[in-house]
Order: structure tokens, then C-alpha cells, then sequence
């Protein structure tokens, strides 16, 4: 009995019951951000419009058209990719250490 003794002590060691402690643990999550294009890019552009029988001056003046018509199509679309990357990212606190 008297070998056993020490053991005993170790194995009443493991009878009590165990802790568990939870901590919320926050991280950022990407949320995505939806970015519609411009009534303005959707539509036909004025060198669509032109036929190959037109002068040459019609054309240019629709060359030119179309490329006011595409920078300002893509100010707008920068102007909401920016917006979209300048939200603060979404934190979840459904993420648990044990």
C-alpha cells in the first residue's frame, strides 16, 4: 500500500473537473462590396453610331466624343472602387478559443 501512495496522489490530480475558458477573439473579414456600372458606360458610344460611309470629319468628331464619353465613364467607376476600399471591414466576433 504504501508503493501505491504516490501514485493515488497523481490520479486524484485528474478526478476534478477540467476549466474551460472562452475568449472572443475579433478579426476582420472582407465584406463585398457591389459596384454598379454607370448608366453612362452602358450605353452605345458615338463611334457606334457613325457608319463608313460618313466623312472624315464625322468620324473624328465621334472619335473625339468617345473619348470624353470613356474618361468620364471611368472617373465614375474609380470614383466607386475608391468608396468600396475605403469601408471599414466587418468584425465578427463569432470566432472562440478554447
Amino acid at each position: 500500500m504504501t508503493r501505491l501512495a504516490p501514485f493515488m496522489c497523481f490520479l486524484a490530480g485528474c478526478a476534478g473537473k477540467p476549466v474551460i475558458q472562452t475568449q472572443v477573439v475579433e478579426k476582420p473579414v472582407a465584406v463585398l462590396c457591389h459596384v454598379e456600372t454607370p448608366a453612362e458606360c452602358k450605353s452605345a458610344y458615338a463611334i457606334d453610331r457613325v457608319s463608313v460611309k460618313d466623312d472624315v470629319l464625322t468620324i473624328n468628331r465621334a472619335l473625339r466624343t468617345e473619348i470624353e464619353e470613356r474618361s468620364a465613364c471611368e472617373i465614375k467607376l474609380l470614383a466607386a472602387v475608391k468608396g468600396c476600399n475605403s469601408l471599414p471591414l466587418k468584425v465578427e466576433p463569432s470566432d472562440v478559443l478554447r
